[in-house]
């Protein structure tokens, strides 16, 4: 059978912490506040053990012992003193000589306090003899003890109370200032719905005077609280009353100049002695944090607007490939749905495999800081079909470091079109030039049947060494055709003296001289994406300005113009003419070689002696867009 425990103590924390700690150890307890409500509780229903305070209300726990120990019923049951308020040993002293059984101080052990328990329990079960009746003059000299025992306690009790009190008072005062100068709206309710005080930040923020509000309910602020907001705000008070936990809320006020301002409001219970007697809460301003995130949804909604209008596709994809965002432009162009994006859509998927690398490869190159230029795809949509596109890129960044791409795909293929309808334009306009071309340097080679196939080999000459060279193709092409027609100013020189068998005279010298000039003026006005007629009007300039007919030198002289006298002067060397027998093609090389970078440009000689003794250069002739050129 469980022991059964009276305690008694005034303090309710007290009393409740005691009372868990026996029960934890299967004691059966019974609690009391006061010594007089102690032995009404006692006689009515005996304990085995009673364990008391000192001071309490009523009757306190010295006179409690003595009224316990003179009671027949009582006084074989153990008495236990169980205090914080132990001073002196003579406390101890004279709550023995009054007949307790054990005097513990607070506090103890659970298990130190139970062992002392135990023990008074089973001392207590042997057989004692009754204690005999005190005399008058011990019963006098209780009083005295008591007395002077009792008034220390209170004497004590009364320090510990100013304590108390002006720590209270200076509790208060840092709340006062605390509430008066508070940034957001402090306010109280009562457990009527009153409004039982209201900090003056008040005013500052709605243009209320707390005098307005203090002993109102809440109920009558339909004038302060927006109509759509208040029965949510009275609902919320009631469950915080009721003692319910509710999350932080916002709710929308009536400032006193008509605005709408936002308030984030937060509130707790006001507890006393377990019951919730109110509400605390605050009130915090958010209108400009309102405002602002209104502002965001609203550039947000524009963003999206503009984004999901624009004709071309635009997306966002994280580093695998997954496409995390599109327009709606990118649906039209693969051939999708939005449904197609939330079940998961890959950009490598649309990608053939060699593509796929070129992209984690430009990824690779954004990660590194470098520039990228726009970069050309075959694209697939997700029917299969495929389309050129390029594909514009940069990097989404998130809390400072790279989070995925934004990109935007243009769908090149009506450009790759007319780009192959200007190219057939130009490849047959090409066709027509070197017709028209090859029409004058036959013209040339009529008149001049001694050179007959020199202007051709020299453009043969000179498209190798312009190859050799590293040049681009567009000026390969153009030094071809240069080259083909570089003599056509002869036209103007008299037949007789292009095929005269002697040497020339100053005079007849001097008129074929001019043939590089006129060669210029016949072809200055003809439209070219090639410098023909600076060519022609410069393939007989030197790199030492000796050359003729403007003794430009070095850079002032085009590149094309430097080729094609290196070649010119090869291919005249090495051939026949009717005042002389061919040279031989080592003397031409060695007249280049010898004035490599005093008459000849440099790499030029270089590209064509690398030709003839590497490569074995030979004359073959050459084709000029589809019109065969031979010797």
């Amino acid at each position: 059978m469980k022991a059964r425990v009276l305690i008694v103590d005034d303090n309710s924390a007290g009393r409740y912490l005691l009372e868990s700690i026996l029960k934890g150890f299967g004691l059966e307890v019974v609690a009391a506040e006061n010594g007089r409500e102690a032995l009404e509780k006692a006689r009515s229903h005996p304990p085995d053990l009673i364990v008391a305070d000192i001071l309490m209300p009523v009757m306190d726990g010295y006179t409690l012992c003595r009224e316990w120990k003179a009671d027949a019923a009582l006084k074989h049951i153990p008495f236990v003193f169980y205090t914080a308020t132990y001073t002196e040993a003579r406390d101890e002293a004279f709550a023995l000589d009054l007949g307790a059984d054990s005097f513990i101080v607070k506090p103890q052990e659970p298990e130190a306090l139970m062992d002392i328990l135990r023990q008074v329990l089973a001392k207590s079960q042997e057989t004692a003899p009754a204690a005999p009746a005190k005399p008058c003059g011990e019963e006098m000299e209780f009083f005295r003890q008591y007395n002077t025992i009792l008034f220390h306690k209170l004497e004590k009790k009364m320090e510990d109370l100013e304590i108390a009190n002006e720590n209270l008072n200076a509790l208060n005062e840092r709340y006062r200032l605390f509430f008066d100068h508070a940034t957001d709206v402090i306010y109280t309710i009562g457990a009527d719905l009153k409004i039982t005080s209201v900090s003056p930040s008040m005013e500052r923020i709605l243009g209320y005077k707390p005098r307005e509000f203090i002993g109102r309910s809440v109920v009558d602020l339909g004038r302060v609280v927006l109509r759509e907001d208040m029965e949510k705000a009275i609902a919320d008070i009631k469950a915080i009353l009721a003692g319910n936990t509710i999350p932080t809320a916002v709710y929308r006020f009536i400032a006193s100049d008509g605005k709408i301002k936002y308030g984030e409001v937060s509130g707790s219970p006001i507890m006393h002695d377990g019951m919730v007697k109110g509400i605390i809460s605050v009130a915090r301003d958010i209108t400009a944090r309102k405002l602002a995130e209104e502002q965001l949804r609203k550039s947000e909604r524009m963003y999206r607007d503009l984004y999901d209008f624009l004709p071309i596709p635009v997306y966002e994809m994280d580093f695998e490939g997954n496409i995390t965002a599109a327009n709606r432009a990118i649906y039209d162009a693969f051939g999708g749905t939005e449904d197609d994006l939330r079940k998961g859509f890959n950009a490598w998927q649309l990608l053939p495999p060699e593509d796929v690398a070129r992209a984690v490869e430009n990824i690779q190159r954004l990660l590194k800081g470098e520039p990228l230029p726009s970069t050309e795809y075959n694209i697939k949509r997700l029917d299969g079909k495929a389309f050129p596109a390029i594909i514009i890129s940069s990097l989404i960044f998130r809390d400072g470091k790279p989070a995925g791409l934004r990109g935007a795909v243009i769908d090149i293929t009506e450009r790759r079109r007319y780009e192959k309808q200007l190219q057939s334009m130009l490849d047959n306009l090409q066709k027509a030039v070197a017709t028209t071309i090859q029409v004058m340097a036959s013209a040339v080679e009529a008149r001049d049947p001694y050179t007959a196939g020199h202007q051709l080999r020299v453009a043969e000459l000179a498209q190798a060494i312009a190859r050799e060279m590293g040049l681009p193709q567009e000026k390969i092409d153009g030094i071809r055709m240069a080259g083909s027609i570089h003599d056509i100013g002869k036209l103007s020189v008299p037949a007789e003296i292009l095929s005269k068998p002697t040497k020339l005279n100053e005079i007849e010298f001097s008129l074929v001289r001019e043939h590089s000039r006129k060669g210029y003026e016949m072809l200055r006005t003809v439209d070219s994406t090639w410098p023909l007629a600076e060519v022609v009007f410069q393939h007989h300039e030197r790199m030492d300005g000796s050359g003729y007919p403007r003794h430009l030198r070095g850079e002032e002289i085009i590149i094309e113009a430097r080729i094609i006298a290196v070649a010119d002067v090869v291919e005249s060397m090495s051939s026949h003419r009717p005042y002389r027998p061919s040279l031989g093609i080592e003397a031409a090389l060695e007249e280049i070689e010898a004035h490599r970078g005093i008459l000849y440009d440099a790499p030029a000689v270089a590209a064509c002696l690398k030709l003839f003794r590497e490569k074995k250069f030979q004359f073959k002739g050459i084709e000029l867009y589809g019109a065969s050129l031979q010797k």
